[in-house]
């Protein structure tokens, strides 16, 4: 009767792994490969035909259009302030600083997706630059796919080897829900490179008036911020691969889930070092000594 209820067990046992298993793999097969494309961001994501008509081609079509048609607005709001001012004595550009802020604002604002493409072109040629320097001391290719395999070959390799009821196996449905929150956090990250270089041409604008420029801030910080991302992730990845991870040893495994953590957290990192610059860049310089 035992032997029995414990063949039962067994076969229980056996029977989740396998399912476990399965679907780990499937996860492994299909999401995994995709993720690097949205992870590490270039210019060619600026190259679709469809966004492109959606940004405008010229000043007569698109959100160039609108951003164009805005300048007027602006005009007659700078001309009612200026007016204004005679009356309040309150400060203002002079008319040669504004003609000048338009002629600049305008120009940048028309060329506004030639910026941006030039932008990430940078972020990604730097975050380029430290996958190869972190291949040459590893001997791996820095990206989330080859981190996934490397790491997978510690927890589990084959279906033999493979226990969901063991720590390896909690640690591989832990990393696996890190992993789709990280594919859907970095998805939204894609989407909103996108959104952010459809309302350059709005930020660059705002550039004209002085009491409109918060917005190009805030524009300028939250796409740096999503950009620099790639590059932290980078620098996380090599040390990832730097370290020692193999089957016999549990602390480097949870130096992993750590990794997966950092990456899935890596905009909060970046949001805080944003805030302390912005904090500090305010202060005088007699305020440190």
């Amino acid at each position: 009767m035992e032997s029995e209820i414990l063949n039962l067990t067994s076969l229980i046992c056996d029977t989740i792994n396998h399912i476990f298993f399965k679907i780990f793999s499937s996860i492994d097969n299909t999401m995994y490969s995709n993720l690097d494309s949205i992870l590490f961001i270039h210019s060619d994501i600026l190259q679709d035909m469809n966004f492109q008509k959606m940004f405008g081609t010229d000043s007569s079509n698109g959100l160039l259009l609108l951003a164009n048609s805005l300048i007027f607005g602006i005009l007659l709001f700078y001309a009612l302030k200026f007016a204004i001012s005679h009356l309040t004595y309150s400060k203002i550009d002079s008319p040669y600083q504004f003609i000048f802020k338009c002629i600049i604002f305008v120009a940048c604002m028309n060329s506004s997706l030639w910026l941006c493409e030039k932008l990430i072109e940078f972020i990604s040629f730097i975050s380029d630059f430290i996958n190869k320097l972190g291949n040459s001391i590893t001997g791996y290719e820095i990206n989330f796919s080859t981190f996934i395999n490397y790491i997978n070959s510690a927890l589990y390799s084959t279906l033999e080897t493979f226990d969901i009821f063991s720590f390896d196996g909690l640690l591989k449905i832990l990393s696996t829900f890190g992993f789709l929150y990280i594919f859907l956090s970095y998805s939204v990250r894609y989407i909103m490179c996108k959104i952010l270089v459809l309302l350059s041409p709005f930020a660059f604008l705002t550039l004209i008036h002085n009491q409109l420029d918060g917005f190009f801030k805030g524009w300028l910080k939250q796409f740096l911020i999503l950009l620099l991302m790639q590059i932290f992730v980078s620098i996380v990845l090599t040390l990832g691969f730097c370290l020692s991870i193999y089957a016999g040893n549990s602390l480097f495994k949870i130096f992993y889930l750590a990794i997966l953590v950092i990456i899935a957290r890596c905009n909060y990192y970046l949001k805080e070092i944003f805030s302390h610059i912005y904090k500090f860049s305010k202060n005088q310089l007699n305020d440190f000594i």
